[in-house]
């Protein structure tokens, strides 16, 4: 797999670690350089008497190096992919791998191929007492976050009662008082619900009464579903769980054997990165080939535990996905990754105007009232200035203003890609909009 450095640049921790990985990616810089189908590696003199041993997984991207860096990747990671990104050719291929890369590399498909097997049977005895256990758990949980809609409830009818046009004068502790009550309540995903009223331009957005009205109808038919869940479907139920704040395990996934589970060639439409109350949270788009399928890849990062990119953007991976149960199942891990291809021999379906992504657009709000982010890819967009606002444009004149967290560097890449001309593009259909990720041309797919 060849990897741009536009991609490569993703992998960064930060902006030094990049600067600094751009700083090593010379390959002449490195005592010593190879390669195969699985792994990239390379030695390069560090401070120490020994040269740092740097290696890639190529099939399932991961690093691991000797030097001291508590950062992930460190920069001799990031430089290693930048060099062999720019010069292939000074990299010896072979198929003779040193012992520390074969014990490495042979670790993590061992590990790879363990995680995709059924898991053991385990004794009716131990599954039972782990049950109970469980069981006990999630009812005290269940306690403290019936505790705490009460409480928000109350909160959230005052608000209305004394009307949305006091809400510019309360300052950022009215909100924060309670959405604090509601992490204590182990209920995250109203806390965040809560901060959205703290988070609304009231100063100089003028639909900031529509917006707030939104919030708080959300609020309430979330708050409903949640004291209502026993008269919902199993999906539901899950689904009103997660959305009120109930992490969903990957492990517990990738065990359960009735898990859905999806092989495809995946084309990594995108990703896009925010700060949330401390924590990073990393949103990666993918969309099957012969599926047709989208499916979103989320990974975390704090502070003290590093986020780990197991997507990159722009690459085209063979891989099964596993998805979390929900009323729309889009959540998804990676189960197992065959590695990544130059290019996908099947064309993915294709909207052909803006009147079809409405209506699929409409079907999914019917059928799921909450989502927010939905990939689409449309066909013969032509992007257009308009009154300073950027428009993308289908072949029967309908439009769709662009989201306005569209950076603009992203905005002259797609112009100089398309020189004018429309374009089958794909991105996210967000209630602010519609958020280009990239473009096809022919059987090439290129990332913004």
């Amino acid at each position: 797999m060849n990897f741009t450095e536009q991609q490569i640049e993703t992998l960064a921790p930060d902006a030094a670690s990049l600067k600094a990985g751009k700083g090593l990616s010379n390959a002449t810089g490195w005592a010593s350089v190879q390669f195969n189908d699985r792994v990239l590696w390379g030695e390069i003199k560090g401070s120490g008497s020994k040269p740092y041993r740097t290696q890639v997984d190529l099939q399932n991207t991961a690093f691991k190096c000797s030097c001291p860096s508590f950062k992930f990747p460190c920069k001799h990671g990031i430089g290693l992919m930048l060099a062999f990104a720019k010069q292939k050719d000074v990299f010896t291929e072979t198929s003779t791998e040193p012992d520390w890369v074969k014990e490495w590399i042979d670790k993590r498909t061992e590990k790879a191929e363990k995680k995709a097997e059924t898991p053991q049977e385990v004794s009716p005895e131990a599954e039972e007492k782990a049950q109970k256990g469980k069981e006990k758990r999630q009812n005290e949980r269940l306690s403290q976050v019936e505790a705490g809609v009460a409480e928000l409830e109350l909160w959230l009818k005052d608000l209305v009662r004394t009307g949305f046009l006091a809400l510019p004068s309360k300052d950022a502790r009215f909100f924060e008082q309670i959405a604090a009550r509601m992490v204590d309540a182990k209920a995250t995903g109203l806390a965040g619900r809560v901060r959205a009223f703290r988070d609304l331009n009231y100063i100089q957005n003028n639909d900031w009464q529509i917006n707030a009205l939104r919030i708080a109808a959300e609020l309430f038919l979330l708050i409903e579903a949640f004291k209502n869940s026993e008269k919902l479907s199993p999906d539901w139920q899950q689904t009103v769980k997660n959305l009120v704040g109930w992490n969903q395990s990957q492990k517990e996934l990738l065990q359960n054997p009735d898990a859905e589970k999806v092989k495809d060639v995946w084309i990594a439409l995108g990703q896009e990165q925010e700060e949330s109350e401390g924590i990073t949270i990393q949103r990666n788009w993918l969309w099957g080939t012969k599926t047709n399928r989208s499916a979103l890849i989320l990974n975390f990062g704090t502070p003290f535990s590093p986020l780990e990119n197991t997507v990159i953007p722009g690459t085209i991976l063979e891989a099964e996905l596993a998805f979390f149960p929900s009323v729309t199942p889009h959540r998804a891990v990676v189960n197992l990754q065959k590695g990544y291809a130059e290019t996908f021999l099947t064309q993915p379906d294709f909207s052909n105007a803006w009147n079809t992504a409405y209506q699929q657009r409409t079907e999914q709000i019917a059928k799921y009232p909450f989502v927010n982010d939905i990939p689409m890819i449309i066909n013969d967009l032509r992007l257009v200035l308009d009154k300073k606002q950027n428009i993308l444009c289908d072949a029967e004149g309908y439009f769709q203003t662009t989201s306005p967290t569209w950076k603009e560097e992203k905005i002259l890449t797609l112009y100089a890609f398309a020189g004018g001309n429309p374009q089958k593009v794909a991105g996210i259909f967000r209630r602010d909009g519609f958020l280009p990720l990239g473009i096809f041309q022919d059987d090439t797919y290129l990332m913004l």
